[in-house]
C-alpha cells in the first residue's frame, strides 16, 4: 500500500472527521433524550393559583355580585370555568364564595403538594385575604 505521511490512515492513535461527527451526532442525541423536563415549582404554581383567586375577588367586588369557587383534588372551579393544577399536584378540597363586597364566606386553609414539597393557602375570614405558606 502506497499511503502518504502525516494522513489519518498513518497515525495509530488518530481520529478521522468522519469518526468525529458521528461521535458527536450520538453525544448530542444522548443529550436529547436524557434530558428531564423538571416539574413546576410548587410556590410558583400557588402563587399562580393565588392570582387566579384574587381575580375571583376582584370580579365579585367591581360586578357586586357573588362569586363561588371550588377546589377540588386537581382543579381550581370558577364560574369561569376549571382550570387543571400540573401533573402531580394535589390539593385539599375546599369550597367557598365571595360576596358582592369582596368579602370571603368562610375561612380555611387549603394543603397542596407535588409529591417533593408542601404548601398552604390559608383563606382569612373578613377580607377574604389570600397567603401562601
Amino acid at each position: 500500500m502506497n499511503r502518504k505521511a502525516g494522513s489519518a490512515s498513518c497515525r495509530p492513535n488518530g481520529f478521522t472527521i468522519v469518526e468525529m461527527m458521528v461521535v458527536l451526532l450520538m453525544v448530542s442525541v444522548l443529550a436529547v433524550f436524557t434530558a428531564s423536563v423538571k416539574p413546576v415549582p410548587l410556590v410558583v404554581f400557588m402563587k399562580t393559583l393565588e392570582s387566579s383567586i384574587l381575580e375571583q375577588q376582584v370580579k365579585a367586588y367591581a360586578m357586586n355580585e357573588e362569586r363561588h369557587l371550588e377546589i377540588t383534588g386537581n382543579a381550581l372551579r370558577t364560574e369561569d370555568g376549571e382550570t387543571g393544577f400540573p401533573s402531580g399536584t394535589v390539593c385539599t378540597p375546599f369550597s367557598w364564595h365571595y360576596t358582592g363586597n369582596g368579602t370571603i364566606s368562610q375561612g380555611g386553609t387549603v394543603n397542596c403538594t407535588n409529591g417533593e414539597e408542601d404548601h398552604s393557602l390559608v383563606f382569612r375570614i373578613g377580607a377574604g385575604r389570600v397567603t401562601i405558606r
